[in-house]
């Protein structure tokens, strides 16, 4: 089990539930390895972990699940999901082209001002950059975005992009971790601001799809996988190095046909 990083209760907004902390902390330390693949996650022993009751740790265990950073097995019951780079692109590749819609319709439909509201916002963030502060960073990220969902006037739209935010924030929390991300992250949504305040929907468009499509890319880094998934990746390129003639496949094929 490696050692990571988990929220703290002082970092968090105020009101809060437990139930959603709960989640936050579990899901942190799944994404950081901290929870391994396939690790039971008992519900007795996290109540009396964080000295709280089963109910809030009942409902955070089903938004794991429903995140699918953790899966409800029959007679075994809530275990640690495996959630390997191939799945991770997918989700971002749809997170993606739903936050560039969010973006193009906000650029042709926000008001005077949410634009001037979503540019301070940014602005104002550049003090936590400086203060290399990723809890704060991550939560002001949470908010930027949110008011670009909001920006676009289509309520089924922002809540399709909430639905599937929901499942990607952990990893989208834990990339502020790395390094001089949050200042990458930063610029690129001064480019998406840039294009939302002058109304071009399709530079906003452009601009929001390749920052989440970065952000993917970096968060491969807190893929969730078992040994198993890992080793079998590894060893993948190595087999087909070792097949030196296509046609002995071939030849091998029909002889066991």
């Amino acid at each position: 089990m490696q050692q990571g990083f988990t929220l703290r209760l002082d970092n968090l907004q105020e009101g809060i539930s437990r139930s959603e902390f709960l989640y936050q902390m579990l899901s942190a330390e799944i994404v950081d390895g901290v929870l391994s693949p396939g690790e039971h996650l008992d519900e007795a022993s996290i109540a009396k972990r964080f000295d709280v009751s089963r109910t809030p740790v009942r409902e955070a265990l089903q938004a794991l699940v429903s995140s699918g950073l953790a899966s409800r097995e029959r007679h075994r019951g809530v275990l640690v999901a495996s959630l390997g780079r191939a799945r991770l692109n997918e989700m971002f590749e749809v997170m993606a082209d739903v936050e560039a819609l969010c973006a193009g319709y906000a650029a042709e439909r926000m008001t005077a001002r949410e634009r001037y509201a979503l540019d301070s916002l940014h602005r104002d963030s550049a003090g936590l950059v400086r203060e290399a502060n990723p809890v704060e960073y991550a939560q002001f990220n949470t908010a930027f975005h949110s008011a670009i969902y909001s920006g676009s006037h289509n309520d089924f739209l922002a809540e399709s992009a909430h639905s599937i935010r929901r499942r990607l924030n952990p990893f989208r929390g834990a990339q502020f971790r790395l390094d001089r991300r949050m200042g990458a992250s930063f610029e690129e949504h001064q480019q998406v601001v840039d294009a939302i305040m002058r109304g071009d929907a399709s530079g906003a468009r452009n601009a929001m799809s390749n920052h989440v499509r970065l952000v993917g890319e970096v968060s491969g880094h807190f893929a969730v996988e078992s040994d198993e998934n890992v080793n079998e990746t590894n060893t993948r390129p190595d087999n087909e190095n070792n097949r030196t003639d296509p046609s002995q496949s071939v030849g091998a094929e029909e002889t066991n046909t």
